[in-house]
């Protein structure tokens, strides 16, 4: 074999197959490396991967602490403000619960009827000088300060006593409540009378 003449022949002969100097070794060398490559790029991305949902987790885990802390502190300041006694400011007025006149040397106007009005526990209720038991909620007076028959809050009516303003058992109902047939209905028709 000639070392200077890179394709020699194999078999010296008829047959002139011819290969080329470290050919085959050359590409399946480079094959080998190409896969072991690209499993070792796969197993660096994976582990990759991994160290990142590691490090999340860590991150995800504070940020779930931080909502719970704010979310205890938004339900301790709604009921320390629940709770606290501070007047409001009546939302409806009540007529002939202040008297201001604005001349001082002019008497006020004598009305008819009572000296004194009575205000209704309804009307203390409404104008927010009454808690109401529920917060947010303020019933509905009639002219007179009566409760209305039917109260709602929030989507849920019922019907009450219009004097007390007792729940009558049974009326809760999603929606407008039928207070007027529960209101005639048996002995009821004498809790829910209202005197003229």
């Amino acid at each position: 074999m000639d070392p200077e003449t890179p394709n020699q022949p194999l078999i010296r002969g008829n047959t002139a197959a011819t290969e080329p100097a470290n050919g085959g070794r050359s590409t399946r060398a480079y094959k080998v490396a190409g896969i072991t490559l690209l499993a070792c790029v796969l197993v660096v991305g994976q582990a990759m991967t991994a160290y990142f949902l590691l490090t999340q987790k860590g991150e995800i885990k504070s940020l779930e602490e931080q909502s719970n802390k704010l979310k205890s502190e938004m339900t301790k300041g709604r009921s320390e403000a629940a709770s606290s006694s501070q007047m409001r400011i009546p939302a409806i007025p009540i007529p002939g619960l202040f008297d201001i006149s604005l001349d001082k040397d002019t008497e006020p106007e004598k009305k008819e009827g009572p000296a004194n009005p009575q205000v209704t526990d309804c009307q203390l209720k409404a104008s927010g000088m009454k808690s109401s038991g529920v917060p947010g909620f303020s019933p509905v007076c009639d002219e007179r300060g009566f409760y209305q028959a039917e109260q709602c809050f929030m989507g849920q009516c019922w019907c009450v006593n219009p004097l007390s303003g007792d729940v009558i058992p049974g009326s809760m109902r999603n929606g407008q409540a039928s207070c007027s047939t529960a209101a005639v209905a048996g002995s009821l028709s004498r809790a829910m009378a209202v005197p003229e």
